[in-house]
């Protein structure tokens, strides 16, 4: 029994046990709003499960795992751009510049068999060294936008 102000109070748990029910509380609520949100779906599918914990992902990893980012596909739906296509022809999305696009060669991942794709992104910003070299190709990409970007707005510019 303790007392508040010389007025005897009980509190029938302590305050560490309330205080843990509380977080459990909060954590199951958030997860549970992560689990049926609408926004984030990209990034739910390499985090589904919510955490205190920080994931240490710089600005640049950020833009690449959500796509908001110096990428054709992301301007093009904001209205900074007037196509999602890159330099090359291709749609110019994150994953296009760090597998595929000729202009970004030395900046490539191995690309992912479609079945694995959820793995790749896993892996891709979970080792130190993969994100560091998604830093950098973000950092090139922000650098060298005219030369990434899709002048050609054309049919014929269109890949098969």
């Amino acid at each position: 029994e303790t007392t508040t102000d010389g007025i005897p109070a009980s509190l029938p748990f302590p305050k560490s046990f309330l205080k843990k029910q509380l977080l459990q509380l909060s954590l199951s609520r958030w997860q549970a709003q992560w689990d049926n949100g609408e926004t984030g779906r990209s990034v739910y599918s390499i985090v589904p499960k919510i955490s205190n914990k920080q994931l240490h992902w710089s600005r640049e990893c950020i833009q690449f795992a959500t796509g908001h980012g110096p990428f054709p596909s992301c301007l093009k739906r904001f209205g900074l751009h007037s196509t999602d296509y890159c330099g090359c022809g291709e749609i110019g999305n994150s994953l296009h510049y760090a597998t595929r696009c000729p202009l970004t060669l030395s900046y490539h991942h191995k690309e992912p068999s479609p079945q694995f794709i959820v793995h790749w992104w896993k892996s891709a910003l979970s080792r130190k060294l993969s994100r560091r070299n998604i830093d950098n190709l973000i950092t090139f990409l922000a650098t060298n936008e005219d030369l990434i970007k899709s002048q050609n707005t054309t049919p014929s510019h269109i890949p098969a």
